[in-house]
Parts: C-alpha cells; sequence; structure tokens
C-alpha cells in the first residue's frame, strides 16, 4: 500500500472510522518515526567518525597472541557447539517437546507441504462424486472449463500457493523454519521464547566477542604496527616535510615541536607521517574485511528439502539445535572472557569495554551508564544502515528466488559493525547493532505469523 493512501488510513479515526485496523495506522506513522529517531540520534553516529569526540578512545595493541587468538575462536565456532549438541542429545527426549507426537490437525498446519506432496492428491477432486459403474470419470471442473483451458482440480490450485510458501520457507534460516512451523504446536510459547534468547541476546553477545573484540583486534595488531614501534621502544617524534624548515629555525624553542606519541597508544589525533597513514589504512581494511567475510561465510547453507519439511523429527532437531546454540553462546562469552584475563592479563580496554569499566562498588552504576550509551550508540547506527541491509536482502530474494541469499546482506552488515569497532573499539557499540537487527528480524517474522 503506498504510504500516501496509508496516511489517510491513519487519520481515519479522526473522522468517525473506528474499524480501521491499528497495524494500518501504526505502518502509516512508522516512516515518521524512523527519520525523527535518525534525527535525534545523528549526533551520537556522527561522534563515531570524529577523531576528537567523546566516543573515541585510544587504540592500543591486544596482549593477546595469534594461537590464543586461533585457540577461543575454534573453541566457540567448532567446540562448544559440538559440545553442547553431544550433551542435549544424552539427556532424555521427555525433557524437551515432541513435536512428533502433536495431532494429525496441528501437523497438517505445521507441514502445508505434507499434504500437497502427497500423492494422488492432485489427481483427485475433494468434491467429485464417486463414480459408479457404466458412468463417464469425469470431474465437475472438466464440462466448465473453456476449450483451451487446462482441466486443473481446485485441489491443485488450493495446493499450489502452499507448495510457493514452502519454497520460500524452505530459503530461510533454521530458526525463522522452526518458529514458523511450530506456531500450530502447543509448545509454540516455549519455541517463541528459545528462539527469541538465541536469536536476541545470546547470539549477539557472543558473535561480537569472537568476530570484533577477538579477530578485529587480533588483525588491528597488525595495523598498528605500521604506526606504533616494537614494544619496548620508545615513539620518535613526528617528522614530516615541514621538518626541513623546523631545522632552519633552530633558535626555536622546543616548545612548538610536537611531543612524541605513545609507544603503546595510538589515537587519531597523532602526527604520522603520510606512509605510516597509508600503510595503516590498508591494514586496517584487512583487519574489518577478514572477519566480516567469515561472518557471511558461516551464515552460508543449503535449502531445505522437501523430506525434512515432510518429517516431524525435522522440528525436535531444529528444537535441540537452537537450544545447544544459546548454550554455546553463552559458554563462549564467559569462558572466552574468562580465558583472556587470566592467561593474557586482557583489561576492559583491550576487550572493547572502555579503560573507565569496572564492577567495583560506587563505580558501577557509572560504567553501566556507559555501557547503555554505547548500547545506543549501536542502535542508532544500524536505523542509519538498516536500509541498506533489507534492501539488499530484498533484492536478493527477488533475484534468486530459490537460494539462501543471507550471507552477502550479512556481509555487508558485518563491514558496518568492522569499521564502527575500528574506530571507536566499543565492545557495547557493536552489540547494539547486532542486537537491532535481529529484533527487527525477530519482530517483523513475528509479525507475519
Amino acid at each position: 500500500m503506498p504510504i500516501s493512501t496509508s496516511c489517510l488510513f491513519a487519520f481515519a479515526p479522526l473522522f468517525g472510522a473506528d474499524d480501521v485496523p491499528r497495524s494500518v495506522a501504526f505502518l502509516a506513522f512508522a516512516p515518521f518515526l524512523y527519520v525523527a529517531f535518525l534525527f535525534v540520534s545523528r549526533r551520537l553516529v556522527g561522534d563515531i567518525f570524529k577523531n576528537a569526540s567523546p566516543a573515541q578512545s585510544p587504540k592500543r595493541l591486544v596482549p593477546w597472541s595469534v594461537g590464543a587468538t586461533f585457540g577461543v575462536f575454534l573453541c566457540g565456532a567448532i567446540l562448544f557447539p559440538l559440545v553442547a549438541a553431544n550433551a542435549i542429545s544424552a539427556l532424555p527426549r521427555s525433557w524437551f517437546p515432541d513435536f512428533a507426537s502433536v495431532s494429525e490437525v496441528a501437523l497438517e498446519a505445521a507441514f502445508p507441504a505434507s499434504v500437497a506432496n502427497q500423492p494422488n492428491v492432485e489427481n483427485e477432486s475433494p468434491t467429485a462424486p464417486k463414480n459408479n459403474p457404466g458412468e463417464e470419470n469425469e470431474s465437475p471442473t472438466e464440462t466448465q472449463n473453456n476449450p483451451g483451458e487446462e482441466n486443473q482440480s481446485p485441489t491443485e490450485t488450493q495446493n499450489a500457493p502452499k507448495v510457493a510458501n514452502e519454497k520460500n520457507l524452505a530459503t530461510q534460516h533454521p530458526l525463522a523454519r522452526l518458529l514458523i512451523r511450530s506456531r500450530s504446536t502447543p509448545w509454540a510459547f516455549e519455541t517463541l521464547l528459545l528462539c527469541f534468547f538465541v536469536a536476541v541476546i545470546a547470539a549477539p553477545f557472543a558473535e561480537e566477542f569472537l568476530f570484533r573484540v577477538l579477530l578485529q583486534g587480533t588483525f588491528e595488531n597488525y595495523a598498528l604496527e605500521a604506526v606504533l614501534p616494537p614494544p619496548g621502544t620508545p615513539r620518535r617524534p613526528f617528522a614530516d616535510a615541514s621538518s626541513s624548515a623546523q631545522a632552519e629555525n633552530a633558535d626555536a624553542p622546543k616548545a612548538v615541536l610536537p611531543d612524541a606519541p605513545s609507544a603503546t597508544e595510538f589515537s587519531w589525533t597523532d602526527p604520522t607521517t603520510p606512509m605510516e597513514r597509508r600503510a595503516f589504512y590498508l591494514r586496517s581494511a584487512f583487519a574489518i574485511l577478514v572477519p566480516a567475510f567469515i561472518f557471511g561465510l558461516i551464515h552460508a547453507g543449503a535449502p531445505e528439502t522437501p523430506e525434512e519439511a515432510r518429517d516431524p523429527e525435522t522440528l525436535n532437531r531444529l528444537f535441540r539445535t537452537m537450544l545447544a546454540a544459546g548454550l554455546a553462546n553463552v559458554a563462549t562469552l564467559a569462558l572466552g572472557l574468562l580465558f583472556l584475563r587470566r592467561s593474557t592479563g586482557a583489561t576492559t580496554g583491550d576487550v572493547g569495554l572502555g579503560p573507565e569499566f569496572t564492577y567495583k562498588a560506587g563505580r558501577c552504576f557509572a560504567s553501566l551508564r556507559r555501557f547503555a550509551l554505547d548500547f545506543y550508540r549501536g542502535v542508532a547506527a544500524f536505523a542509519f544502515i538498516a536500509p541498506f541491509v533489507f534492501g539488499a536482502n530484498a533484492a536478493l530474494r527477488s533475484l534468486f528466488p530459490n537460494a539462501i541469499v543471507d550471507p552477502l546482506p550479512i556481509f555487508l552488515f558485518a563491514l558496518a559493525e568492522g569499521v564502527v569497532y575500528w574506530r571507536i573499539r566499543r565492545y557495547a557499540t557493536v552489540v547494539g547493532m547486532h542486537v537491532a537487527l535481529n529484533a527487527t528480524s525477530f519482530v517483523l517474522l513475528c509479525a507475519h505469523l
């Protein structure tokens, strides 16, 4: 429905039209609310790209090595999910919902393709009377068809939308397939809570720790080597083309010469040579592209087969897989932070929480308030890039309806996250962006149930 027409429905209650759905009125005002949110949050997002702003923090070398990064990443991406899946499979099946035991009516609603793909259903019309011996086998619809029209029974036309919907559902994320197909079962609410926890809470916190804090932070060490000296070596003062002019003026006081920047930290206002800057930006691009590519790659997969869609055990497997993913994400975040703290001596500034973050009494509230502010900045940053991410997803789905196109939009989103983390190194900000993306997708999915 065009926006102009929707606006008329939004003002319809003022003229006595009380039967207008509230959802139509909300959709009419949604663009205005979105634009207002962008206008209010523009300064918070603008601070990300200002060198001298409260959001900026000095870039510093992370203390963990490449080997530690490789070990923690493998544990979080492979080992913990496998351990969680095996642990859940060893538990009694009575502890989990049994979607295969639901009634036939619920199964038909949960698996529309099971009716559409049954043999001999397309060749028989439910309204056709049983033929007596000697009577001609003729469907009532055949006499109504005009010459040149194809003979098609009513069941074929009714099952066609269901088959199309199942084809579109087969290319969705496994979480979406679980949530949609479980809506007609007795465990719909439990499944909704599980999907919300995994998608909106557990996954953003764990994945941003792995890909931004751990992986990108390690690659940024390679970029900082272009502007920082080796450990233990004091950094030299800045010298460029203007140094010759300063050499001529030997009587000038030393105070006019810039101070030597820190040997372990790099601020955006630190002076460096053009060659150092160029090397720093090229290496930083590598540090952003690699985690974003891996992040998009792990979301690739094959569409669901019709046999999997008709099998009631598929829902049982999806439910246990989602539960295992949630447990693995929690273990990855908790054990990963503990390992970095105990084995490498990582501080809160190293993991993107800021050097001022503390859990001590008296200062904990200020730390949480800063975390909330950084989180809100991430939500605002996502609002600016959301049209590009969702627009790319919609365009790719229209071009490739039978393929899973999630990796490319997610890659674009991960690039934006990488740039934001590269600029300010704030873990809460990229988590806010990820939570906003998953929460928006989750709400849109629930709206279509």
